[in-house]
């Protein structure tokens, strides 16, 4: 499966008892656009039905891993913008953004659930969705250029996160605050210290060390493994943590439906009059102010 698009395009290769799956957009730091988390979600559906994959392995093609969902396609994931009868944009309605949500959360969810585990290799740019997808995982492996955050909470959203009690469980709630409010990038010892990764690598050997871990998941009976992912959930959901995907979807749509008063950075509309490339200078340059 590569299905190359436009937007990029996800591969998957299946063999001794691996399912590797790769986000293949290197020149855009594999942000990903829709139809490749569909793609994505493909690779996972593939892997399941497959009973001689016993550990997905999830990489990034280039330094990076996966900078998060493609910027250009914001302001139109809830539908092509509407106008009111003078001619001026209309907000998204809030069933628009809900319908949305609600599916874009449980592609995330899918791999969380996924009772095939998951070892994410992270290294460089982890960020926004592509930190969802390293914290849906089992085991993460990080390479030393590791760059993680969720930047993208200064556009608005200021910790309206969809793996927000996953954050809070892993780092305790001061630090997942940190996380979300500060959206910092965290370095790699950073994130081994807090817990995010289990592992830190030189970037060089992360294919190896990757390979090692998978082989030894192999090496497991299916019927282990399965139960094993089986039991981690039922653990997960006593303790609370799956009711992220309850609401989180909530919390997004009214997050991405906030007003912005006339001295806040309004990222909507500097995309739309600026575009991607000179709305995060902009957002740069006022945040520093700020600060």
């Amino acid at each position: 499966m590569s299905s190359q698009t436009t937007q990029g395009y996800v591969e998957y290769e299946a063999k001794d008892g691996r399912a590797y799956i790769t986000i293949n957009r290197p020149e855009k730091k594999n942000a990903m656009s829709n139809a490749m988390l569909d793609q994505l979600i493909e690779g996972y559906h593939r892997a399941e039905a497959d009973d001689d994959v016993r550990v997905v392995v999830l990489r990034g093609a280039g330094n990076d891993f996966c900078a998060g969902h493609d910027m250009s396609e914001l302001g139109k994931e809830y539908g092509e913008p509407q106008l009111d009868k003078n001619g001026k944009p209309r907000r998204p309605s809030q069933r628009a953004r809900l319908q949305y949500d609600k599916m874009y959360i449980n592609r995330f969810r899918h791999i969380y659930e996924s009772l095939k585990p998951t070892l994410t290799l992270a290294k460089g740019y982890t960020l926004g969705a592509g930190l969802y997808l390293a914290e849906a995982s089992d085991l993460v492996i990080a390479a030393d250029t590791l760059k993680l955050g969720h930047p993208e909470q200064k556009l608005g959203l200021s910790g309206a996160a969809y793996f927000a009690a996953w954050e809070m469980m892993t780092l305790g709630p001061r630090r997942a605050r940190e996380l979300l409010l500060m959206a910092e990038l965290w370095d790699a010892q950073r994130c081994l210290d807090y817990g995010m990764v289990n592992k830190v690598v030189p970037l060089d050997q992360l294919d190896e060390a990757g390979e090692e871990w998978a082989e030894r998941i192999v090496r497991l009976p299916r019927d282990g493994i399965i139960m094993g992912k089986a039991a981690t959930l039922v653990a997960m959901e006593s303790l609370g943590i799956t009711g992220q995907f309850s609401y989180g979807h909530i919390l997004h749509t009214l997050a991405t439906n906030i007003r912005y008063d006339a001295d806040e950075f309004n990222f909507m509309k500097a995309k739309r009059d600026s575009g991607v490339t000179k709305m995060n200078k902009n957002q740069k340059e006022f945040y520093e102010k700020k600060d």
